[in-house]
């Protein structure tokens, strides 16, 4: 048996492509795909954050699939795209330099990045529900800390002396109900969807 043939047949597996290669090419489509939806704003708040078309749903179906380690890089990628997407208006509000970067590195890179995680208890119904429940939560850690560190400066007077409270209340305000589509919107393709989404992939 010629095993140098066989291995690259086998890796290509039902669909003929190279599964590093199907990899990159589903991670660059959904990636293309919450970029988009990202940018149907169902409701604006004023320092940024947002309730989207499921914004968040493609980023966690490929950390799902692929597993954290490549979910988290998803994820940083397209924390990328929203900072430069959002860059002109963040730099827009006046923040001092010290704020506009912790801005940047927990409101963005840290933030999206966490969408990584939903990957990140295993494949079936439970532990996908779980993985985009907590992979959500820590999204809105990173968001939280950004609001008490580089947007304290913008806590409204009737607020004063309760900053994390205001921080928890405002960033709750918009992705507890963006969460709420998404989780919904994800129950409802997990079943059509349950084949790619939890085959076996021989990518190392």
């Amino acid at each position: 048996m010629n095993t140098q043939t066989d291995e690259p047949a086998r890796r290509a597996g039902k669909t003929g492509i190279d599964p590093k290669v199907l990899r990159l090419v589903e991670s660059a489509v959904m990636l293309g795909l919450a970029t988009a939806l990202s940018q149907v704003k169902l409701f604006q708040m004023p320092l940024g954050g947002s309730v989207t078309l499921c914004s968040m749903l493609p980023v966690m179906l490929i950390a799902y699939k692929y597993g954290p380690k490549w979910g988290v890089l998803t994820g940083f990628t397209y924390s990328v795209i929203q900072l430069m997407l959002d860059l002109g208006k963040v730099l827009s509000w006046g923040l001092t330099p010290t704020a506009v970067a912790v801005s940047f590195v927990a409101d963005y890179l840290l933030a999206f990045s966490m969408l990584g995680f939903a990957g990140m208890f295993g494949k079936g119904p439970k532990k996908y529900i779980a993985g985009m429940t907590v992979s959500v939560v820590l999204r809105f850690v990173w968001h939280v800390i950004a609001g008490v560190t580089a947007y304290a400066s913008f806590l409204p007077k009737e607020w004063q002396g309760h900053l994390l409270l205001y921080s928890l209340v405002y960033n709750g305000q918009f992705l507890l109900p963006d969460f709420a589509i998404c989780l919904v919107a994800g129950m409802m393709i997990y079943r059509p969807m349950k084949r790619i989404l939890e085959e076996d992939s021989p990518v190392a």
